[in-house]
């Protein structure tokens, strides 16, 4: 099997990579392992480029692969892509991510994707609670700076208090289904930097945003996608240039207010709308995409008419069909 494409175009992989191409035996049949001297911060580069079920094989290539898996610095370890057709290798997934992460502190760890759709059955979610608290808590013990976790719809699969123990985490997102049970504060992780939530409930929870912004002061690019909401107030966070509202849901009472928010450069808002938009200081505003759907009543077409005028001075627009139509009879009234 070649493995030259496996090697990642960097200083080190290219340092070794040419040093054994220089050799005679490479390649020759000169019965010498090629990778034998290859330290494991670059074997474990090649395996970060493959996926999980493929890397957990490599690393039963020989024993000097033995230990490429815990050295990667990038792992994805998502369940029904390692085993669609086999969801009840539960435990098996369970101790290869388990040996994948342990162990291995003197690696450092920066990115590492959890999802485990299929992961929590009647059976084995109790277990499933524990493997997901340890998982993270290895991931912080090796300073893991980009963590996405994604847990599917179960009463057992909760967000650990291991999480709030990464705090090297520059980039966080949150992908619950369902998720019944209020967000954790994220006031321990202040080095954040991105932050994404999916379907998670916020509706109530003004005290998260606030507390999340008064302690994670470098916070500059927030993602709400298919989010159930009320109030979203967003003042005085400095530091935020861009802001996605992706197809969120929205009570009754909902509004969005915006302010003082002087580095905010881009805004996305799709999907359903609030029932009211306040915005102070659009002038800092380069890029807007409004890509509102038609709501089932009409009473809301002033509010959208409101916030067009709230964001039109923008250096960039993008108007979905339905907002453009507004736009029009709002220009001809």
């Amino acid at each position: 099997m070649r493995t030259k494409h496996l090697i990642p175009n960097n200083a080190a992989g290219l340092t070794y990579a040419s040093a054994y191409a220089a050799r005679q035996d490479y390649g020759d049949g000169g019965g010498g392992d090629p990778f034998e001297g290859f330290p494991d911060a670059v074997l474990g580069l090649i395996v970060s480029k493959l996926p999980f079920r493929s890397a957990v094989a490599a690393s039963a290539v020989s024993r000097r692969w033995r230990g490429a898996l815990a050295a990667a610095p990038a792992l994805d370890l998502d369940f029904p892509a390692a085993f669609p057709a086999a969801p009840r290798r539960r435990t098996a997934f369970a101790a290869a991510a388990t040996a994948a992460l342990a162990c291995a502190q003197h690696h450092p760890l920066r990115r590492l994707r959890l999802a485990l759709d299929g992961f929590f059955d009647q059976v084995f979610a109790a277990t499933a609670a524990g493997h997901v608290a340890s998982w993270l808590a290895a991931a912080a013990a090796r300073g893991v700076e980009q963590l996405e976790l994604h847990l599917p719809r179960s009463r057992l699969a909760v967000i650990p208090p291991s999480l709030l123990a990464c705090t090297n985490l520059t980039s966080l997102t949150l992908r619950l289904d369902h998720y019944a049970l209020p967000l954790p504060s994220l006031c321990p992780l202040t080095g954040l930097r991105r932050l994404h939530l999916a379907s998670v409930s916020l509706a109530g929870c003004d005290d998260f945003l606030e507390d999340l912004f008064s302690h994670c002061a470098q916070l500059s690019h927030l993602i709400l996608e298919r989010c159930h909401m009320g109030a979203l107030r967003l003042a005085g966070t400095r530091q935020l240039c861009s802001l996605a509202i992706t197809d969120c849901s929205w009570t009754q009472q909902s509004s969005i207010t915006i302010s003082e928010m002087p580095a905010l450069r881009a805004l996305r808002y799709s999907g359903e709308m609030a029932n009211r938009h306040m915005i102070d200081g659009a002038h800092s505003l380069h890029e807007v995409v409004l890509a509102i759907e038609k709501p089932p009543v009409k009473l809301q077409e002033p509010n959208i008419r409101a916030l067009l005028a709230l964001v039109g001075n923008v250096r960039n627009l993008v108007l979905s069909p339905w907002c453009i139509e507004i736009w029009c009879h709002g220009w001809h009234a």
